[in-house]
């Protein structure tokens, strides 16, 4: 059955059909009735907002003016370009993080070659919690990536 649009739906009188007479249904022997089979599952649509309009009809009377147009255009600009520089500053995020990773131990290093003890020995002390922070957000950049690709 074609979807009926909207104007169709608002006038009533589209959708009832003049061009054919009713006929009385005969009557029929009794038979068992056949086991309903389970309607299909709803295709995912375009999401829409309450009213019923465009995203981009802000002052909802279903149609949307050049200015409008232009400000949703501009507020998706402005969406993608913010979304870029938090990826932009995961990546930094991580890559610092990762390289952080492989200079510590150069710290601990360095920091026994000028005899500075206990800063080598602060610096051995949390090398393991240091370590696993890093990896913890190393791997979530990483799984966001992983995940959002799945999609």
């Amino acid at each position: 059955m074609p979807r009926k649009k909207l104007d169709d739906l608002n006038n009533k009188t589209a959708s009832t059909p003049t061009s054919k007479p009713v006929e009385k249904e005969k009557p029929v022997a009794a038979t068992p009735a056949p086991t309903p089979t389970p309607a299909p599952a709803p295709v995912a649509a375009a999401p829409t907002p309450a009213n019923g309009f465009h995203p981009a009809d802000t002052n909802g009377d279903g149609k949307v003016s050049a200015e409008e147009h232009q400000m949703f255009m501009e507020f998706k600009r402005k969406e993608l370009e913010d979304m870029d520089a938090m990826r932009d500053a995961q990546r930094n995020m991580a890559w610092f993080s990762l390289a952080g990773m492989l200079l510590y131990p150069f710290a601990v290093v360095l920091a026994t070659l000028l005899n500075l003890e206990q800063a080598a020995s602060v610096l051995g002390s949390m090398a393991a919690t240091y370590f696993v922070s890093v990896a913890a957000i190393v791997m979530a950049f990483f799984g966001a990536q992983a995940y959002t690709k799945k999609k």
